[in-house]
């Protein structure tokens, strides 16, 4: 053999050696983060969230825009917390009950364009992009008669343009359901006319939606509590209370079908109360602030699980719910995150746990 022939396989020999003692890089997921990202654990398998909140009138009658100046703020932080879908419960706007000084006063279009631009954090309805934002109606987008059908207008061509149609005839983008994963999601218009009736749900539709296409969880939504918080003149009229029998034959359809919760909006706070061991949450503090529970004024049928205090709730706060559902466990857990506009800060209210069928099996804020 040539010398040179022996210099180029002694040559290779030290490269191959070389290669072997250099480790491979470790996988990018056991590196070591950088110290300015969140090394949180991920959430358990089989879990996913979502977030209500409701109420994002503005309560200046002379307002020039028709939304809360807080409704932006809520978003921005309802879009960090990453869910995977929101439920609005009604009254995105001040709608109707608007003074005549008011630029905005009639021009319904212009107050849904202002609403879809403060919640632009969450869903982006121009580009399309972000989290899916479902919305039901409330009392402000239906309004005295000379108003309905310029308001439902507006709103069918705006915030509720990308609604389901699956609802009943007449109510499309109104009333509807959805499935997401294990769950099913049943949003109500409680001011379609039912048998001449507002203030009312279409109680067969209802029925139907309840038995067919079930999931473990069932969340179903509206704008009005089932039984009131309090008792205000100027919102008589607008609630499901308005027609008790009515109210009760729905509510007992939940209960026999073993719905997860309730929730809704309209009264302007965060409250949640039990019947018949079904879970009636409010969350009417999406930017609309002034109202704080009075125990006295509930509905004696509903037993109050939070506020425990006047301290933990009032006029000032406003927020969002997130709620995380675990189906493997068969549970959900909620926490409400509260702003306090006084101090502009934010904190933790209420927290529980609930099973798939609604049972309480942790209760944080109750002694």
């Amino acid at each position: 053999m040539k010398l040179q022939h022996i210099v180029i396989l002694l040559l290779l020999l030290m490269i191959i050696i070389t290669a072997g003692c250099v480790q491979p890089s470790p996988p990018q997921s056991s590196r070591t983060p950088p110290t300015n990202v969140s090394t949180a654990s991920p959430a358990p398998s089989g879990t996913w969230t979502f977030v209500v909140f409701g109420d994002s009138r503005d309560n200046t009658k002379d307002t020039l825009t028709g939304v809360s100046p807080y409704t932006n703020l809520i978003a921005i932080a309802i879009a960090a917390e990453k869910p995977d879908l929101v439920m609005y419960t009604g009254d995105l706007v001040s709608g109707w009950i608007i003074s005549n000084a008011s630029p905005v006063a009639t021009d319904y279009k212009v107050q849904f364009k202002n609403w879809m631009d403060a919640v632009a954090p969450i869903h982006n309805y121009t580009s399309g992009k972000g989290t899916p934002l479902y919305v039901v109606r409330g009392n402000h987008e239906d309004g005295p008669k000379q108003t309905v059908m310029p308001l439902l207008d507006a709103y069918r061509e705006s915030a509720a343009a990308d609604m389901p149609l699956n609802g009943p005839p007449g109510e499309e983008r109104l009333t509807y359901s959805f499935t997401w994963k294990g769950a099913k999601f049943i949003a109500l218009d409680e001011y379609f006319p039912h048998n001449d009736l507002k203030e009312t749900v279409n109680q067969t539709w209802v029925d139907q939606e309840l038995i067919s296409d079930t999931r473990p969880f069932t969340f179903v939504f509206g704008h009005t509590p089932a039984y009131l918080l309090e008792d205000d003149p100027e919102d008589r009229g607008y609630d499901l209370a308005v027609h008790p029998a009515l109210r009760d034959i729905f509510w007992d359809s939940l209960v026999k079908n073993h719905v997860t919760a309730y929730i809704s909006g309209h009264t302007h706070l965060y409250a949640r109360g039990v019947k018949d061991g079904l879970q009636q949450v409010v969350t009417g503090n999406g930017g609309a602030m002034g109202h704080s529970l009075n125990q006295s004024a509930v509905d004696p049928a509903l037993t109050i699980e939070y506020p425990v205090s006047e301290a933990d709730n009032t006029g000032n706060d406003v927020g969002y719910l997130l709620v995380t559902v675990n189906e493997t466990a068969g549970i959900i857990s909620a926490i409400q995150n509260i702003y306090q506009t006084d101090t502009k800060e934010w904190r933790t209210g209420d927290q529980f746990t609930l099973s798939h069928s609604g049972a309480v099996i942790s209760n944080t804020n109750v002694p």
